[in-house]
């Protein structure tokens, strides 16, 4: 992360500092976790009930951190998610799958809570009832609203704006971002985060049904066609994984004009990082999101075992920024999907 990025906001020094503190606490915990709780009685059992799952490569960090951590703080962990696509489930999926795992009767909830209209009634009853909950990767701001203990993640509008910033000010007049109708709140903070950071530069937005994104080919036309339509586009900014392959794809079908153009994207991946790598693209926006695994489950197990409560009710994974500079380091720990 680029000192450019934060140093006018005293907030995101403290979303830094914050960070830092949490990503060291919970490695000095987990250094100690093996040890201190292989000989536990009870082997605490937590659930994690999530809208995507292994088909998508950017869930694959995700689940590595929640395995690993169940390792090591001697946790059986649980995963109820959609096994099949790279779409997300629907809410009423969604829904159903939270009051499976609720009637379980988990030690401990770890919620992606994408549809906060459907599913936080249901959370908070799991509150209510006993059983302590942790938010991730979606549903921040709404750790206060179900009662969990905290939200591990990062705030959507923020990648969305320090994104959009970043590529104004490396002189991006008009961004081309592909997106879904309105109505996925993490997709909508996003939006309103690049509207904001982009200002007095100009978007162009096109809307493609969410079922499209899975179809590279698709979104690839989709992003060539505009720019063919509009040669004033001299950005494409990728809302996230969805989109950054594709974003690389289109580049190469640009031509000449790919040259006056600049790249940017939310996560990482394979084909993100290469192009990161040759210096195809200015930057990628990095959650972090092993993390967004590995800490739930460090959270609760404390809780759990010692009544250690967060004291926070946001702890950031990120953002982290990857350009040409440390693309190729990142690069062996997203075959190992760490990153």
């Amino acid at each position: 992360m680029t000192a450019s990025l934060h140093r006018r906001s005293p907030a995101r020094r403290v979303t830094r500092s914050l960070s830092r503190f949490a990503g060291s606490a919970l490695l000095a915990l987990s250094a100690l976790a093996t040890n201190a709780f292989a000989d536990d009685a009870k082997k605490p059992r937590i659930v994690f009930v999530s809208p995507l799952g292994p088909a998508q490569p950017f869930y694959l960090p995700i689940l590595k951190g929640f395995d690993l951590a169940g390792k090591q703080f001697n946790i059986e962990t649980v995963f109820r998610g959609n096994q099949q696509s790279s779409l997300f489930s629907e809410a009423p999926v969604v829904k159903r799958l939270l009051e499976d795992a609720i009637a379980s009767k988990p030690d401990g909830l770890v919620v992606s809570d994408i549809y906060p209209d459907v599913l936080n009634d249901t959370i908070a009853a799991a509150v209510k009832s006993g059983i302590p909950v942790v938010l991730t990767n979606n549903g921040f701001g709404q750790a206060d609203n179900v009662g969990a203990l905290t939200f591990v993640g990062t705030d959507e509008h923020q990648l969305g704006e320090i994104g959009a910033t970043r590529l104004r000010e490396l002189g991006a007049k008009n961004v081309l971002v592909i997106t879904v109708p309105p109505g996925i709140p993490f997709v909508d903070a996003r939006m309103d985060g690049i509207a904001k950071g982009i200002a007095p530069s100009k978007t162009t937005i096109v809307q493609m049904p969410l079922e499209a994104l899975s179809n590279q080919t698709k979104v690839v036309n989709t992003m060539v066609a505009a720019i063919q339509k509009d040669p004033s586009i001299d950005a494409i900014f990728s809302l996230g994984s969805c989109c950054g392959p594709a974003m690389v794809a289109a580049r190469g079908q640009l031509g000449d004009k790919a040259k006056s153009m600049h790249f940017a994207t939310i996560d990482l991946g394979a084909p993100v990082l290469d192009a990161l790598k040759q210096g195809e693209i200015d930057f990628a926006i990095d959650q972090q999101q092993f993390l967004e695994g590995y800490e739930p489950v460090a959270i609760l197990a404390n809780y759990l075992r010692y009544a250690i409560e967060p004291v926070e009710h946001f702890y950031p994974t990120g953002p982290g920024l990857v350009t040409k500079a440390n693309a190729e380091k990142i690069m062996s720990l997203t075959a190992q999907n760490f990153r």
